[in-house]
């Protein structure tokens, strides 16, 4: 079972376990379901996904169980194709069977590709359609989750293309993109899952964000200038 990497080490916890996103800045609303799903029936598909995801809370390692949410994750999506959370579930366990190292290179690249589109289609699907829309909990912690693991996926696509090596699995604006534009773009999806609730994301917004690295430069830059000129002052 492939280990992962302290950048993945949220998105699990966002993903299996709802409790883990801080409180968002985005107005939420009473509601608990999706926009234009009725209740009793958003009552039960949480219900079924719950009981699929609650297997991989406590085994992550097993490759079987893995592939066996997968597929029930998949015919909950192929029941309700409106229902946004599974396919960031999907995703996330997806996620689980892919080597940190093996994203995006040519041994895993339609599964990597994958992981993207569940993680667009699920975005697409909880965001919101106007600016003030309220959301309920249930979309603030989907788009948190989708957001911060798509950010971290950028990041790796980011890694790849500062290394020279070829990316594989994703679109061909992404394959041609320059690594700090897609860092750019992580760094945004990282700041929208911080709006959105998730404590982990609003930092790596900062830590990504090209104009705080820019500032973070100039600074460094400035006093690595005054450091040299006070041992020249020391000089005799």
């Amino acid at each position: 079972m492939p280990g992962l990497t302290t950048r993945d080490s949220f998105i699990l916890k966002s993903l299996f376990d709802p409790e883990a996103s801080a409180t968002p800045t985005k107005h939420v609303s009473s509601q608990t379901s999706l926009p234009g799903m009725p209740e009793d029936q958003f009552s039960s598909r949480r219900s079924s996904e719950l009981q699929i995801i609650s297997r991989l809370q406590t085994n992550t390692s097993d490759v079987k169980t893995i592939q066996t949410a997968i597929r029930d994750l998949s015919s909950l999506i192929d029941e309700s194709p409106a229902y946004a959370s599974a396919y960031i579930n999907r995703a996330q366990a997806s996620r689980l069977l892919i080597p940190t190292r093996g994203l995006f290179t040519s041994d895993h690249a339609q599964a990597s590709g994958q992981l993207l589109k569940d993680l667009q289609k699920g975005i697409q699907l909880a965001a919101p359609t106007t600016p003030d829309q309220q959301l309920s909990s249930h979309q603030t912690t989907v788009l948190a989750a989708a957001y911060t693991h798509r950010g971290f996926l950028l990041l790796k696509i980011a890694d790849i293309i500062r290394s020279g090596e070829e990316v594989h699995g994703v679109s061909d604006a992404l394959q041609s993109a320059s690594a700090e534009s897609v860092e750019e773009q992580a760094s945004k999806d990282f700041a929208a899952g911080g709006q959105y609730g998730s404590k982990e994301a609003r930092e790596m917004a900062v830590r990504t964000n090209p104009y705080a690295k820019m500032c973070g430069a100039i600074v460094k830059e400035a006093l690595k200038k005054e450091n040299e000129e006070w041992k020249a002052s020391q000089l005799c």
